[in-house]
């Protein structure tokens, strides 16, 4: 079921392109979202971007490997909406957003953040197949 995205002031009415209803924001299982107010008799909805609706995908949605949509599951995690054609990726939740996952630039595979003997690094999540690594520099793997 969605839930209506808290209500800010100065936020502009968007109209819906198919009925021109007012569009709402919503949060449902795959992020923020804008549906039609005219729902059921209208069903358009556009994806929020930056708090504004439109056709493109939010970056922050999208699956690190295959790049389809990312889903919230009943848990504290988001998993690739392609998992039945076996993407298998699952990410952590972050305050309602999944966690950043940063690829490996040799095989293409997630990193994973780890702790060696000099320190933090990022080493491929399919080590020992692939052994790259990367240096830590604020938290993300320096390329």
């Amino acid at each position: 079921m969605s839930k209506s995205a808290p209500p800010t002031e100065n936020s502009p009415i968007h109209a819906c392109p198919s009925c021109k209803s007012p569009l709402r924001p919503l949060v449902g299982k795959m992020g923020p979202f804008w549906g039609c107010s005219g729902f059921p008799n209208c069903k358009t909805t556009l994806n929020d971007v930056d708090g504004k609706p439109t056709t493109e995908i939010n970056e922050e949605y999208r699956c690190p490997i295959c790049t389809r949509r990312l889903v919230k599951a009943d848990g504290n995690y988001w998993f690739c909406s392609g998992y039945s054609k076996g993407c298998k990726i699952t990410l952590e939740d972050e305050e309602g957003v999944p966690k950043t996952a940063f690829r490996c630039q040799e095989c293409g595979s997630l990193l994973v953040k780890r702790n060696g003997k000099n320190g933090y690094f990022w080493g491929c999540s399919e080590y020992p197949q692939c052994s790259t690594t990367y240096s830590d520099l604020e938290d993300r793997p320096n390329y």
